[in-house]
């Protein structure tokens, strides 16, 4: 807002044209930009501020906040770097969890699939023994019919006889076979479970190294949080005394003893009182009272 449209606004009211809501709109964005431009402000000239009494306290004030904030964000950084290594770590040690039992892995794999092999052929033996009872079954019915009825001593009942003693030899054999099997398939899971607890054990072993990873990892993530609301809280204090000093060099840049201070930034101040001017103006033209936007001019 120029001084010209206020003057032109102003005939307008006169003829009934009024739009106060609008004015107090335009002067509350204007008000906030230029706090936050004081602070831009403060920030660019509190360093040359030490000698001017009416800023001492803000000075030193932010003297001791930016030291801490310096030991804080270092301390921030500290902790980044020690999170990330503790990250790294926990990756390392998890994948040496999987390298120190991979060999161990390998063989548990090994005797699975030998136990499976194994398996298999004592499901085609007992295939086998199911076929020979079945056989055995059969030809001892026959042997029962034809002793009723033609007595025990015809060639076709000596026959079935030698079948018979044929089969109980082979049917043995194929016991003796799943038996030895069964030896050799209980042996192999015995090796299978004690591999599981030692492939257990290194693994468990490994991941209580680990585990100290994590506490490491929360522990360092808890500091972070504290250390970030701290300095927060640290960062609002220093926002607040820089908006102080902005508003102070503002309210007295012709002053010479603080146009010495704001001679590298004329432009902003230049703008910041132009924002001032019109902010004074919308808030006129609203109807509202002018807001006290100055500060008291150095002594000297």
């Amino acid at each position: 807002m120029t001084r010209t449209r206020y003057l032109l606004w102003r005939i307008g009211q006169n003829f009934g044209i009024s739009l106060n809501q609008r004015h107090a709109t335009n002067a509350a964005s204007e008000l906030h930009l230029l706090r936050e431009a004081e602070e831009i402000l403060g920030r660019l000239c509190w360093n040359d501020a030490e000698k001017i009494e009416e800023l001492s306290v803000e000075y030193w004030k932010l003297r001791t906040l930016t030291k801490k904030h310096d030991d804080l964000a270092h301390k921030i950084d500290s902790a980044n770097d020690s999170l990330q290594k503790s990250h790294d770590q926990r990756s390392e040690l998890l994948g040496l969890v999987v390298d120190s039992t991979k060999e161990l892995v390998a063989e548990r794999e090994t005797l699975n699939a030998k136990s499976e092999r194994l398996g298999s052929e004592r499901e085609v033996i007992l295939a086998d023994a199911r076929s020979v009872k079945r056989l055995h079954d059969g030809i001892k019915a026959k042997l029962d019919f034809l002793i009723s009825e033609s007595g025990t001593h015809t060639p076709e009942v000596e026959e079935s006889k030698k079948e018979l003693l044929n089969l109980k030899r082979r049917f043995k054999s194929l016991r003796e076979q799943r038996d030895t099997l069964a030896v050799k398939i209980d042996n192999i899971n015995k090796e299978i479970q004690d591999l599981d607890k030692r492939i257990d054990k290194r693994r468990g072993d490994m991941r209580d190294e680990a585990f100290g990873s994590y506490q490491n990892i929360g522990q360092t993530n808890r500091d972070i949080s504290s250390t970030r609301s701290e300095f927060g809280t640290l960062e609002n204090e220093m926002v607040l005394l820089l908006a102080e000093i902005g508003r102070y060099i503002l309210a007295n840049h012709t002053h010479p003893t603080v146009a010495e201070i704001v001679s590298k930034n004329r432009s902003l101040v230049n703008q910041m009182a132009a924002l001032r001017i019109s902010i004074n103006l919308n808030t006129q033209l609203s109807g509202r009272e002018v807001p006290a936007l100055a500060a008291s001019a150095p002594k000297g």
